[in-house]
């Protein structure tokens, strides 16, 4: 496998913001880190401008490590389009996502001393206004695009300005977060076919033979793509299966909680461990956009 790898890692606070602990940033980052280390690879962290500044340290110990600090939007606010339902997910206007941006990055820029240049959105919810927005910052990466549901392939586009799931000119790169493409009749944009939370869910054999099997279908295709991974601290630190807050006792679907910690710690080194022994890539995702954009030029 000569291909191309980029291990992502959104920064954000517990359980998809469905808590305001810090766990996975406190203790599920530094596990992170050593394995990293340990394979010696390059990987990518999204940091919510919040959680930089309330992590200058680990944004610091992240960048001498040689890794990426990209963007996650200021708060992990949804500035798109929603791919599936966040009940109490607050509506921010499309003529509030400039300054948010804005924000974000001059925050991110701040704590890590370094213009980040790669962006996600969370949960993958992204739009048009976003991806202008971005244009605007001085992005050359994105990878928001939820591929599996808008229903293309996961291979890396200038996105338009007026539709930013479809090719065009704007000075970035779109580089989708891969899916499972071997779907069954009637499964389309659903999000089974999302790689995430799979490693975790499936455990470490079963994601190497994703990748095996997404590297052939590109081979087959002759597509030219590389395989993102996009993961999150908290996941790397037992999660609980129920949270208490001032106003609601939450139970969490199992895909939230289960294989959390250790299992998904050794799933995560296991991969790695794998695709290195396939002869992959690893890069960040400003890496490869930069050499991405210099072989497609508008």
């Amino acid at each position: 496998m000569q291909r191309s790898v980029i291990v992502s890692f959104d920064m954000e606070p517990d359980t998809g913001s469905w808590t305001s602990d810090y766990h996975g940033m406190r203790e599920g980052t530094p596990r992170i880190l050593e394995i990293l280390a340990a394979r010696g690879i390059p990987a990518s962290f999204m940091f919510t401008g919040r959680e930089a500044l309330a992590f200058p340290g680990l944004v610091e110990q992240i960048s001498a490590a040689g890794h990426e600090i990209g963007c996650h939007t200021m708060y992990h606010e949804t500035l798109g389009d929603a791919v599936f339902s966040m009940p109490g997910d607050a509506l921010i206007l499309d003529s509030e996502i400039p300054g948010r941006i804005a924000l974000a990055t001059e925050t991110v820029t701040r704590v890590a001393g370094r213009r980040p240049r790669s962006f996600r959105a969370p949960r993958l919810f992204g739009s048009s206004t976003l991806i202008q927005a971005l244009a605007d910052q001085g992005y050359i990466a994105d990878s928001s695009l939820p591929a599996y549901f808008v229903g293309r392939s996961f291979v890396p586009y200038r996105p338009a300005a007026d539709d930013w799931t479809a090719p065009g000119n704007l000075p970035l790169a779109e580089v989708p977060v891969f899916y499972d493409v071997e779907v069954t009749a009637g499964e389309e944009k659903q999000r089974s076919r999302d790689q995430w939370p799979m490693l975790r869910l499936k455990g470490g054999k079963w994601f190497i033979d994703l990748c095996r099997r997404m590297d052939a279908y590109l081979c087959a295709q002759r597509l030219e793509a590389p395989l993102v991974l996009y993961l999150h601290p908290w996941e790397f630190v037992a999660t609980p299966e129920t949270i208490q807050t001032d106003e609601a006792r939450i139970t969490f679907k199992p895909f939230l909680h289960r294989n959390t910690g250790e299992f998904a710690l050794q799933a995560l080194d296991q991969v790695i461990a794998a695709l290195q022994d396939m002869g992959a890539r690893f890069e960040t995702l400003e890496g490869y956009a930069e050499h991405w954009l210099s072989e497609h030029p508008v």
